[in-house]
């Protein structure tokens, strides 16, 4: 029984286009001219290993678009080094996963072995910053950073208060800003000071123009971690909303308090249940003890 179509072409919807073919066979010859010696040969090879590597984590991670995709893999893709196939997963990763193309990598030419990706965060080495651009809590949080008058200004003409309100901001946090915090409002305050300094544990928000948090490489292990990286990250600037709205429903109570965390490592509140805390846990302590002296033989 014929195969064919009424057409003469095979009844095979994946037969690979002539076109293909075509170009399968000019990169065969392309490798052949270009292996003419051991260390061409060996460039070579880890180009055709990289492909294979990227095409792997196409499969693994998409494997619907994979199996539906028709791009070529010999055709030179937007990244003229790399096939359409490669760069169907480049932009696969940019509109499903995190901002990848783009500011870095948007040069047709370059080599595309490893990737950066773009810092999230205000970069105060080579940015300007407006503070009237800026969400309210996070210009609260430059207070700590920034000594000029100019953020004094804005927050005067925004919300009505000067630095005269407030008691002085020590040039230094105490060391208590930065662990855990229980409190959920402590713990608001200790995230908007961690996004501010840019000490996290995100890379998306914690790099910089100036200083990349790292290189890349292509495996589904790291697109992963950097897609969870990247959703927790947006998650932050969001919870910055509810900060928002408590500068805007009481400006002078919760710059103080800031004020107050950033100087003490607590808020008002907290430093008092500290203090009582420890003075029950000092009385238990003492009865303990009291305790096992009463039923030691000879102490009586």
């Amino acid at each position: 029984m014929s195969t064919s179509s009424p057409k003469g072409q095979p009844n095979c919807p994946l037969a690979e286009p002539f076109g293909d073919k075509l170009l399968r066979s000019l990169e065969y010859l392309g490798f052949k001219a270009r292996s003419h010696n051991a260390a061409a040969a060996c460039d070579s090879i880890s180009r055709l290993v990289s492909e294979q590597q990227k095409y792997a984590v196409f499969r693994d991670l998409f494997p619907k678009e994979w199996r539906e995709s028709r791009a070529s893999l010999y055709r030179p893709g937007q990244f003229n080094k790399y096939s359409e196939r490669a760069n169907q997963l480049f932009e696969l990763i940019n509109e499903k996963c995190f901002p990848l193309l783009g500011l870095w990598h948007d040069d047709p030419e370059a080599e595309f072995e490893r990737f950066a990706i773009p810092p999230l965060n205000l970069d105060f080495c080579c940015e300007e910053i407006y503070y009237e651009e800026l969400r309210i809590s996070y210009a609260a949080g430059l207070l700590f950073y920034f000594s000029d008058d100019g953020i004094w200004e804005f927050f005067a003409d925004k919300l009505g208060f000067s630095e005269s309100d407030f008691p002085a901001i020590n040039k230094d946090p105490h060391p208590n800003v930065w662990r855990k915090h229980r409190s959920p409002e402590a713990a608001r305050y200790g995230e908007l000071l961690r996004l501010v300094d840019h000490c996290t544990g995100n890379p998306w928000l914690d790099s910089t123009h100036c200083q990349y948090s790292d290189w890349y490489d292509w495996s589904r292990e790291t697109i992963d971690e950097l897609t969870k990286e990247y959703s927790e990250a947006n998650a932050i600037f969001e919870r910055l909303g509810q900060l928002d709205e408590m500068i805007l429903a009481d400006p002078r109570r919760v710059i103080l308090d800031l004020i107050t965390f950033w100087n003490e490592g607590a808020l008002r509140n907290d430093s008092q249940g500290d203090k009582t805390n420890a003075k029950k846990r000092k009385h238990r302590k003492s009865s303990k003890v009291a305790g096992a002296r009463a039923g030691r033989p000879g102490t009586r």
